[in-house]
């Protein structure tokens, strides 16, 4: 991140580092929008609820991919997409930022692709007010094929959409822009989705029972891993956990 920033329902982590300690403790402890999906039930990228669990209660996050940023994955786009949306929504301000944790639930965390910002802001005045994110997502199929409605509705995968809501939840966000991108015809489509109340209630339910669940494994002496004896939840030292247990 390159300038102060504010978000209404976070507070700033920082740059963490892919597979560092600090990085793999805050996975461990908290539920992504990358996981959320997977929590549902839903197919989020081949990645299963007991596969989380697993990979949570022995302290390791899902292994990174070798070079995610290879040629046909779409990241690459990314910058690119980026000036466009700025050129088309000259009101907002484009920047890259890092991690984030819920102020009111720190068990929720996300690292948008993009935050926006208000135009202009003068940064005299204090950290620019985030007031959307933007993410991205590429898929070398038509976005036809990967349930991608029209440009500028709300019809998206419910994968996709869990992510979304879970990413505004965190950052107590009303809204947020989603650019999709098929390289198999140069296509792009954008959709502006607002918060579903309703929606981030049925995952916030579902989130505190898996962390209920991993809390329990971990408890277990058979979800310890042999060479990581510190990696199992600590409950009287998980700040994350109220007095009574329950995770809020």
């Amino acid at each position: 991140m390159t300038r102060q920033l504010a978000a209404a329902g976070a507070v700033f982590v920082g740059d963490l580092e892919q597979g560092s300690a600090d990085e793999r403790a805050w996975r461990s402890r908290s539920i992504a929008p990358s996981e959320i999906a997977a929590i549902m039930a839903r197919d989020s990228e081949g990645q299963t609820r007991e596969d989380l669990l697993r990979r949570k209660a022995v302290g390791a996050g899902r292994p990174p991919m070798t070079n995610p940023h290879q040629p046909g994955l779409g990241w690459e786009k990314q910058p690119e997409l980026a000036t466009v949306f700025g050129t088309q929504h000259p009101e907002y301000e484009v920047v890259t930022t890092g991690y984030w944790v819920s102020i009111d639930r720190p068990w929720q965390r996300c690292w948008p692709h993009r935050v926006l910002v208000p135009t202009g802001h003068n940064a005299a005045s204090g950290p620019a007010p985030i007031v959307a994110t933007l993410t991205f997502r590429t898929t070398r199929d038509t976005l036809n094929a990967k349930g991608w409605g029209p440009d500028g509705s709300e019809q998206i995968p419910l994968a996709r959409y869990d992510h979304h809501q879970w990413l505004l939840d965190t950052c107590g966000l009303a809204s947020g822009y989603i650019v999709a991108y098929s390289g198999h015809d140069d296509e792009t489509r954008t959709y502006r989705i607002g918060c579903d109340d309703e929606h981030i209630i049925r995952l916030r339910t579902a989130g505190r029972e898996f962390l209920r669940e991993l809390a329990a494994r971990t408890r277990a002496p058979s979800a310890r891993h042999p060479n990581t004896s510190g990696a199992a939840h600590d409950r009287d030292h998980d700040p994350h956990r109220h007095g009574d247990g329950a995770y809020q």
